[in-house]
């Protein structure tokens, strides 16, 4: 009797984690950076780039695509930002949002789950539509013109900090259900 190569392979714990245990553990993870993030960002006299960690939720999350329960957590995140940063109420709620719906969007077109580049891919068009939209109504607020460079450089942070993560952020499965084996 002929054993297939796919008995061999130990799955992870991680894989067979139900969707609701990964979505509070990417939740714990959003919030713990978003709470560090409210203190200085200072080393060495040197001024840190800070993640906007709520779009890594945004664009893991929608692998599965769209689901209410990922989009309360990032309204109640935007709206936690919305209070941190001082803007205008919704403001965070619509960047975190939108992020999640363009994710969800390319990665319903591609296969996002069996090839890491093509996630990558959508990753970065996602964050990067959010940081778009940060950047016009965050300029329509104040009535001038933001600078770029500082969204760039958080853009560009936020992206690099959520590669090596970026599993903890996928569901695995509709929420309601086992995780997929794979």
């Amino acid at each position: 009797m002929v054993r297939s190569v796919r008995s061999f392979v130990r799955k992870s714990s991680w894989s067979q984690t139900p969707p609701t245990s990964r979505l509070l553990v990417g939740v714990l993870l959003i919030a713990g950076v978003g709470f560090l993030g409210l203190t200085p960002h200072t080393a060495f006299d040197i001024k840190l780039i800070w993640p906007h960690a709520a779009l890594w939720g945004a664009v893991g999350w929608a692998s599965v695509g769209l689901s209410l329960r990922p989009m309360l957590f990032l309204c109640a995140f935007g709206f936690a930002q919305d209070i941190a940063f001082n803007s205008p109420i919704a403001v965070f709620m619509i960047v975190n949002l939108a992020t999640y719906g363009v994710a969800a969007s390319f990665s319903g077109m591609f296969d996002v789950d069996t090839d890491p580049v093509k996630g990558l891919i959508v990753a970065a068009i996602a964050m990067a539509v959010g940081f778009f939209l940060l950047w016009v109504l965050a300029s329509g607020t104040v009535d001038y013109v933001i600078p770029l460079t500082p969204l760039l450089q958080a853009w560009f942070v936020t992206l690099l900090l959520y590669l090596p993560i970026a599993t903890l952020f996928q569901l695995g499965g509709v929420p309601g259900e086992r995780a997929m084996n794979s």
